[in-house]
C-alpha cells in the first residue's frame, strides 16, 4: 500500500526529514553527530569537473570520498559506514518535480521489503541565490541482503520552477536517517552551478 503524505510535519513525524525552512549559510565547516561515528564535519566541496573546471559546489560531508559519475553527476561515499549522497545536476527539466517523484515511486514497485515512509513537496530557500527551491521528496526503506536501507530521493526545481532540474539521493542505515536528512538538506540549499 502506498502512503502519500504531504507537508513537513508528516515527514518529520515519520522520523524522516525536516524539509522546510532555510538553513544558514555554510561557508565555514560545521559538525553534526552521527549515530555510528563521532561526528560528520561539513564544508563547501566542488565537484562535476571537466577541462573547463568545476561545474558545481555544495556543502557536503568533508571526508566522504567524491566519485565523479559524469560531468553533471557525482556521488560522495562514506564507505566505512555504508552511506552516501548522489547529486545529478542535470536531471530532467522537462519533468515536474511531482511527476519525477511519482516515476521514482513507480520504479520501486518490485523492490524487496519496500516501505514508503512518506512524500512531500515544499519550498526551500537557497543560501546561494538560486531563488526559491521547489523540492519533492520521497523517503523509503527496503531490504538489501539481511539489512534494511534508508533512502531519501529529492527532485528540485530552481527559482521556484516546477521542473526536476536536480536529483539528490542519500542512503544509509535507518539509524543514520537524521544525519542523512541533514546532509540532504545542507546539499539542497547550498548547491550552486557554474555558468
Amino acid at each position: 500500500m502506498k502512503r502519500f503524505v504531504t507537508g513537513v510535519a508528516a515527514l518529520a513525524g515519520a522520523g524522516a526529514l525536516l524539509l522546510g525552512g532555510a538553513l544558514p549559510s555554510h561557508a565555514a565547516t560545521q559538525s553534526v553527530a552521527a549515530s555510528n561515528s563521532a561526528t560528520v564535519t561539513y564544508k563547501l566541496r566542488y565537484f562535476n569537473h571537466s577541462s573547463e573546471g568545476y561545474h558545481a559546489s555544495a556543502v557536503l560531508p568533508a571526508t566522504w570520498k567524491a566519485v565523479q559519475l559524469s560531468i553533471w553527476h557525482a556521488r560522495f561515499d562514506d564507505s566505512a559506514h555504508n552511506r552516501m549522497i548522489r547529486i545529478n545536476t542535470a536531471y530532467n527539466p522537462n519533468l515536474g518535480t511531482i511527476t519525477a517523484l511519482n516515476q521514482k515511486i513507480k520504479s520501486l514497485k518490485n523492490t524487496r521489503g519496500l516501505h514508503i515512509v512518506g512524500t512531500s513537496t515544499v519550498t526551500m530557500k537557497s543560501t546561494t541565490g538560486q531563488g526559491p527551491l521547489r523540492a519533492s521528496t520521497v523517503v523509503y526503506t527496503y531490504r538489501s541482503g539481511s539489512t534494511t536501507r534508508w533512502v531519501a530521493t529529492r527532485y528540485v526545481g530552481w527559482s521556484g520552477r516546477n521542473a526536476a532540474d536536480v536529483e539528490f539521493s542519500t542512503a544509509g542505515s535507518p539509524k543514520d536517517s537524521k544525519l542523512l536528512g541533514t546532509t540532504l538538506n545542507k546539499a539542497t540549499v547550498s548547491l550552486t552551478l557554474a555558468g
